[in-house]
């Protein structure tokens, strides 16, 4: 009796999960984690959601550019150990493409194939952009700043401001560990300005 792997896994890549929440949970199942009322129990299932939130949000704003003809890459910075999950899940959307997600301090490498999902970490998005450049044709420099205005301006819309559904869809957790620049750099607002 123990949880599915999926929430497991979930559980597992939460930042704030304890030896005791994972000793726990191989103790309930699933139907249990969702109708139990003990304290520790009612953690866990908050964990799971917190960590599944942040690879919905993940796969939601990152966006994928084009190097080469075998390789997409994007920016991301997550809070948890999600990014696997969310370069597996690209790498599934786009069979037989190179799928680099990443930031400045780490980078994740994964290619969906006939024989399955194959992946690697790196330092960062720049150093894994770099290895792979040793072994594909693409282009050598990677300049971050520029991804984020890709995100940036596919997201902005002067016509569609709406305040709090922003706010709801991008909590202030979220809005702190972006990155401004690309906004001054455009004139605009500042996201803690929206």
């Amino acid at each position: 009796m123990s949880l599915s792997k999926r929430k497991m896994k979930l559980l597992e890549a939460n930042e704030s999960t304890e030896r005791k929440d994972i000793y726990l949970a191989k103790r309930i199942d699933d139907e249990e984690l969702e109708t139990a009322k003990e304290d520790d129990i009612i953690r866990i299932r908050k964990l799971i959601k917190e960590t599944g939130r942040e690879i919905h949000k993940m796969k939601g704003f990152v966006r994928l550019k084009q190097f080469g003809d075998k390789v997409k890459c994007g920016y991301m910075k997550p809070k948890h150990e999600v990014g696997f999950m969310v370069a597996d899940w690209f790498a599934k959307r786009f069979p037989s493409k190179v799928i680099v997600l990443g930031n400045e301090e780490e980078g994740w490498i994964s290619i969906y194939t006939k024989e399955g999902i194959s992946h690697e970490k790196s330092k960062s998005l720049k150093d894994a952009l770099s290895k792979l450049a040793k072994h594909l044709e693409m282009e050598k420099e990677v300049d971050l700043t520029e991804l984020w205005e890709k995100y940036y301006e596919s997201q902005y819309s002067k016509h569609r401001k709406n305040k709090e559904l922003f706010k709801k869809n991008m909590p202030k957790k979220y809005r702190e560990r972006a990155e401004n620049k690309v906004e001054v750099k455009s004139e605009l607002r500042s996201l803690d300005e929206y």
